[in-house]
């Protein structure tokens, strides 16, 4: 059982609404996975009945951030991003490098193929940003098998109801409106979002989208300082990335350092906002960190932001 979800072998059987099968394939496209933990989540998955490949970095390939390294990394990723049997690629976990793939994967050969969800957060921000801008991919920010935050919870449950069932799919996190009433406040727009630090080094790329017109924002991050955090916004800000936007959601800033704490910083964020701010304590580098579609429509309405995607 992962947490109130029942291990059962009618998971493996279920398809991607393209007719593909549930094979997960788990891969490493940042950091090194904490190995104990991401086998025993493994192990849990396949007795939940899903078909799990993992692709494991190659040791020959010597240091990830090399240039060997990186090939190999790039390679792993777009093997599976267009394997016909793979319809959700799982990140064992975040760290450092993803954004060193964005230039060797083969965007003209992948826009030909059909979807693949790509699964994961932090450092994987990079990844997902891409592909939602160069492709119109959707992918799941949430929970990584690699990492100690993967507690076979409630985003769990979550998590696998999504990959094991057809679309449509969606779900919902909790979320307050800051210096107003959330059950007078209707807003919708495309969900898109992810790690702060890691997407603000992306603005003005070509993976990155060009504008954010009638998009919902949420954002996350951790191990900043405040001071640091407020800079990424300043440069969301003076690129004029959110007066378009529908609203943002903040989730958790975890581990901050220096003088200020997380209250501190949202309280910045507020007086710094344009459109309207929500918080939400459901997503982040913590557990639970419940599942936000990234491409899906969503709305916020009394309190809750709901996703959905055909």
């Amino acid at each position: 059982m992962l947490g109130g979800f029942v291990a059962t072998d009618s998971y493996g059987s279920a398809q991607a609404s393209d007719g593909r099968s549930t094979t997960l394939t788990v891969l490493e496209p940042s950091s090194v996975p904490e190995s104990a933990v991401l086998e025993s989540n493994l192990a849990l998955l396949r007795q939940a009945g899903f078909q799990v490949s993992y692709q494991r970095y190659p040791p020959d390939a010597g240091d990830r951030r090399a240039r060997a390294g990186v090939s190999a990394r790039s390679q792993t990723l777009l093997s599976a991003l267009s394997d016909p049997e793979c319809a959700y690629v799982l990140a064992a976990r975040g760290g450092y490098g993803a954004s060193d793939l964005l230039r060797y994967l083969d965007w003209s050969a992948l826009s030909l193929l059909p979807e693949t969800i790509l699964v994961g957060f932090s450092d994987i921000s990079a990844l997902q940003i891409a592909l939602y801008s160069r492709l119109g991919w959707p992918s799941i920010h949430g929970p990584m098998p690699g990492s100690a935050l993967w507690t076979n919870g409630a985003d769990i449950d979550c998590l696998l109801r999504l990959l094991s069932s057809s679309r449509p799919w969606s779900s919902t996190i909790s979320v307050s409106l800051l210096g107003g009433d959330s059950t007078n406040t209707t807003v919708q727009g495309t969900l898109i979002g992810g790690c702060l630090s890691v997407l603000s080094a992306l603005i003005g790329t070509s993976y990155f989208p060009p504008t954010l017109q009638g998009h919902i924002l949420f954002l996350e991050d951790t191990n900043e300082t405040a001071e640091r955090v407020l800079r990424f916004w300043n440069q969301w800000l003076d690129a004029d990335l959110v007066a378009g936007l529908s609203a943002v959601v903040v989730g958790r800033f975890t581990e901050l350092s220096g003088g200020h704490d997380e209250e501190w910083l949202v309280a910045r964020f507020a007086e710094r906002c344009t459109v309207p701010l929500f918080r939400s304590p459901d997503f982040g580098h913590v557990s639970p960190n419940q599942p936000l579609m990234i491409g899906a429509d969503a709305r916020i309405k009394d309190g809750i932001l709901e996703w959905w995607l055909d």
